[in-house]
């Protein structure tokens, strides 16, 4: 009996440790780096399509290193150490229904998404602006407002049909779509109506996003605010501010267009619009960090 009773007590103190051994590896998988994870299944090579308007074609890039575009594939192959074929497909002044039509004629580009592993998308800006500029004479911001969220369905439908002949040519591929700024901020702080009809637009972008299921958003406002951060850096710059009234919107075309001196450090003194290389910087930081959250769908081997 005695040594029925020491075997039963070895028998479960072995069983014990195996629970408790079992245990500890989980958690250390919990913990573990998840880019030091991938690495034991991770793929060789990625062909990375970057399509969209003049943020993916990498305008106003000082650095000459195709804005985001350049930079992504570089951060990717340095982290990963994967070989990365990045194909652009940028183009400025392009609408959301302008890409789709380059993917409609275009066999270059149908057969660069077909090929592709990541594809990644700037659309909406010019959507965005085209409906500013057309209203910029409307009598008060809320009417403006009204202009942009009369348009917000009208983007939504043209970013749903984009998605979809995108996924025409390829199903698997995760998409990576960045959000909107506003690039006059520094310029009207008070104007607080036109950050919120970007954001309008950058909810259509995260929405279409969703709807996909293998799409993700990248959110890039804090473009927005450029070297005003902090909100100590917000109000400071706020008390500084004149009033803009509604026969300000000259003024606010003015600077659409390239007419004034620049004050946000993170975006180009050509045309005070588009990033300069510390803005590019930015956005690829905001896309490498999903992209890394997002691993799954487009490093590991499945």
């Amino acid at each position: 009996m005695k040594k029925i009773i020491a075997g039963l007590l070895l028998l479960v103190m072995l069983v014990g440790v195996g629970v408790f051994g079992w245990q500890k590896q989980q958690q250390k998988s919990k913990n573990a780096d998840p880019v030091q994870a991938a690495k034991l299944a991770h793929v060789k090579h990625i062909n990375l399509v970057a399509l969209g308007d003049s943020l993916t074609e990498g305008v106003g890039d000082n650095k000459q290193e195709q804005g985001y575009s350049g930079r992504i594939a570089k951060k990717i192959k340095a982290n990963y150490r994967v070989s990365v074929k990045m194909s652009n497909f940028g183009k400025a002044g392009d609408r959301s229904d302008q890409i789709q039509k380059r993917l409609t004629t275009q066999p270059n580009l149908q057969k660069a998404i077909k090929q592709a592993d990541v594809i990644v998308l700037t659309a909406g800006g010019n959507d965005l602006q085209q409906s500013l500029l057309q209203n910029v004479f409307v009598k008060s911001p809320a009417k403006l407002s009204a202009a942009i969220k009369s348009e917000q369905s009208n983007y939504q439908y043209k970013l749903n049909t984009l998605f979809k002949n995108i996924r025409n040519y390829n199903q698997q591929a995760p998409i990576f779509i960045f959000g909107n700024y506003n690039p006059v901020f520094v310029h009207f702080p008070k104007r607080v109506d036109i950050n919120q009809d970007v954001q309008l637009f950058n909810t259509v972008n995260r929405e279409v996003a969703k709807q996909d299921k293998n799409s993700y958003y990248v959110g890039t406002f804090d473009l927005t605010f450029g070297q005003y951060q902090t909100k100590t850096q917000k109000k400071l710059l706020m008390t500084q501010a004149t009033d803009v009234s509604k026969t300000a919107n000259q003024q606010m075309t003015a600077t659409l267009t390239g007419e004034t001196h620049v004050k946000n450090s993170w975006i180009s003194e050509a045309d005070n619009y588009h990033p300069n290389d510390t803005g590019y910087n930015y956005m690829t930081k905001q896309l490498l960090n999903v992209m890394r959250r997002e691993q799954s769908a487009w490093l590991i081997k499945h």
